[in-house]
Formats: structure tokens, C-alpha cells, sequence
């Protein structure tokens, strides 16, 4: 009895909606803040994004950017491009962003991104992903998206800033109906160095 009026609290809880509000920006290092607030305003509480937090990117022909784009195991960037090779992957993380874009309540959104990893072509296969979602982005009310590939240098830039409205059980659907669909299960498998 305990167990299911816990349960009930808190399903309860994740379906009180949360307002976000965020600004985010900076080139490998960022620096920004989130202000969440929650119970219609009663619980109130500011986030801010350190300094600290930085990617590194080196600069092109070191050779090495793959390792410190993408993680530092050996062979990790290949397996990133072989997962951004998996069609029904691609298409589910699309739908994913759909979904989450149509579940939060958009009040205003602005994000500009340029992004490059050091290499033409490898650029170019990320963007063939980031090109369909920024189109997306694109035909959404309040928002202005545009995400810029550089295919000269190896470089993240970030100036996003927004705020919606949020429904967490909502959200929690979707990301583990997203985690357990079969095209995410064959893109983990992928990372870990299976084949696609």
C-alpha cells in the first residue's frame, strides 16, 4: 500500500510541468545559465553552466583530432561515422527530436551553431544528419535555428538561449522508448565496436 501511494506521488510529481529558461554560449569553452522553476513557480533554483567545461579541439593537421573530438579511445570516431551511417538510426533520432520539440511548449528559441571536425568529409556525414534536424528547426513557431558546417577547421561555437515548458513523464517516455527502440539498441552496438 506505502509502495503504490509513493508510486502515485510520485507520477504525480513528474507530471507538474517545468518552466526553463536558459543562455548558453562559447567557442570549446562555454559559460551560460539555466533557470528552472517548478510547482508553478514555488521551487525556484539557478544553474550555472562553469567555465570549466570545455572541449577540446585541436587545431587541423595534428592528426589527432578524431581521438579529442570524440573520446579518447583509439577507433572511436569511426565508429561515430559508422553510427551516423545507420539510416534507421538517423530517422529515429528525427522522429526523437520531433517528438521532443512537439512535448515541450516552445515560448522562445534561438541557437546558433558552427561546427567543424578538422576534415571535409567527415564534416560533411555529420552534416548529413544535422542538415535534416536543422530543417526541421527551421519550420517551428518562435524559434530561430541555423547550424553552419565548417569544413576547413576543427570547431564548436554555441550561442543558444530560450525557454519552454516541460512535462518530465512526458519526456521520460520518450527517452526510454528512444533508448530501447531496435535502430538505438544496433547504434550502442555499433559505438562498442560492433559492425552496423
Amino acid at each position: 500500500m506505502v509502495i503504490a501511494v509513493l508510486s502515485g506521488l510520485l507520477v504525480l510529481m513528474l507530471a507538474v510541468p517545468i518552466d526553463v529558461a536558459f543562455r548558453i554560449q562559447g567557442i570549446e569553452a562555454f559559460k551560460g545559465q539555466i533557470m528552472i522553476r517548478w510547482l508553478f513557480g514555488l521551487v525556484r533554483f539557478r544553474i550555472r553552466v562553469p567555465d570549466a567545461a570545455k572541449l577540446q579541439v585541436p587545431r587541423p593537421g595534428t592528426g589527432q583530432h578524431a581521438t579529442k573530438v570524440w573520446g579518447k579511445k583509439p577507433g572511436g570516431h569511426a565508429n561515430v561515422l559508422a553510427v551516423l551511417r545507420i539510416a534507421a538510426f538517423r530517422q529515429r533520432v528525427y522522429r526523437l527530436v520531433k517528438d521532443l520539440v512537439h512535448a515541450a511548449h516552445l515560448h522562445e528559441l534561438g541557437i546558433r551553431i558552427r561546427l567543424g571536425l578538422g576534415d571535409p568529409a567527415d564534416t560533411g556525414r555529420l552534416w548529413a544528419l544535422l542538415g535534416s534536424l536543422s530543417a526541421l528547426a527551421q519550420s517551428l513557431h518562435n524559434t530561430q535555428v541555423r547550424i553552419e558546417p565548417d569544413f576547413t577547421d576543427a570547431v564548436f561555437e554555441v550561442d543558444a538561449k530560450g525557454r519552454f515548458l516541460l512535462v518530465p513523464l512526458q519526456f521520460l517516455a520518450l527517452a526510454i522508448a528512444f533508448v530501447l527502440s531496435p535502430p538505438s539498441i544496433q547504434a550502442w552496438r555499433t559505438l562498442r565496436g560492433g559492425h552496423a
